[in-house]
């Protein structure tokens, strides 16, 4: 028996946001499950030709990685993934998964951040990740990268569960909806005065430094203070959210126990 990890992630061309997002999940499955070898993927194909032009890097995709894997006798597979929602990037590793399926003894792929199965454990790292000590006029914007893939619905699911205990909270995406003009009109009529906006990624790079959190005329957050509100934005991701950590190693438990 021959045991590999994969850790398959969006992925980030800016080698600083690499380290502190994704290397410390990265980090965190490796120091918990020491006897087992574990592997980087990337499946971005844009990020990963980027790294390669630009540091001269080369990153696996999920294929790639997983015939490395066969032709040095692995024989069983376990794939952490990073992703919040299981989209368009999580398919393209079940596929890879699948079509090498018969090549390994056993190969498992674990949850997603958000999925059918969300509970308390998403909500408490939720809340661990933003402001809750709210007065009646300020609130929470979490902004999602968003999708036109049916799970998208998780960003509106996770938000009503979010509500029973911070009510003043909303979540909106940047490619997906709901959008922040379908909620502005709202937070006008309940008067909030002050917006904390948060990104709800995984790496904060390039969206939050520029489609959030700019001062650039349609960034997230010029829409907000364009309508009198005033906004803080915290340039931060789950990567680097210690109970965020913890849940994508627990997910691997999940599978490493069965």
């Amino acid at each position: 028996m021959k045991k590999a990890i994969i850790v398959a992630s969006f992925g980030c061309s800016i080698k600083n946001s690499r380290e502190k997002y994704i290397e410390t999940i990265e980090d965190a499955v490796k120091n918990t499950f020491k006897n087992i070898d574990c592997f980087r993927v990337f499946t971005s194909e844009i990020i990963r030709r980027k790294m390669k032009r630009e540091e001269n890097i080369d990153t696996e995709n999920m294929k790639s990685c997983l015939q490395k894997l066969k032709e040095n006798k692995y024989t069983h597979i376990y794939v952490s993934v990073t992703h919040v929602i299981p989209g368009f990037e999580y398919e393209k590793i079940i596929k890879a998964v699948d079509e090498y399926e018969n090549d390994f003894e056993e190969i498992k792929v674990a949850r997603t951040f958000l999925d059918s199965r969300m509970g308390q454990g998403e909500i408490n790292v939720i809340k661990s990740y933003i402001r809750t000590d709210l007065h009646n006029d300020e609130a929470v914007i979490l902004v999602g990268h968003g999708s036109d893939h049916q799970s998208n619905k998780y960003y509106k699911q996770i938000e009503k569960l979010l509500r029973n205990d911070v009510s003043n909270l909303y979540i909106i995406n940047i490619e997906g909806s709901p959008y922040i003009y379908d909620i502005i009109d709202e937070l006008k009529v309940k008067n909030y005065k002050k917006i904390y906006l948060y990104p709800f990624l995984i790496v904060s790079g390039d969206h939050a430094l520029n489609d959030i959190g700019s001062y650039e005329e349609d960034s997230i957050k010029s829409k907000i203070i364009s309508n009198g509100i005033d906004v803080d934005m915290f340039f931060t991701g789950l990567g680097e959210n210690k109970k965020a950590i913890n849940l994508f190693v627990n997910r691997l438990k999940e599978i490493l126990a069965v």
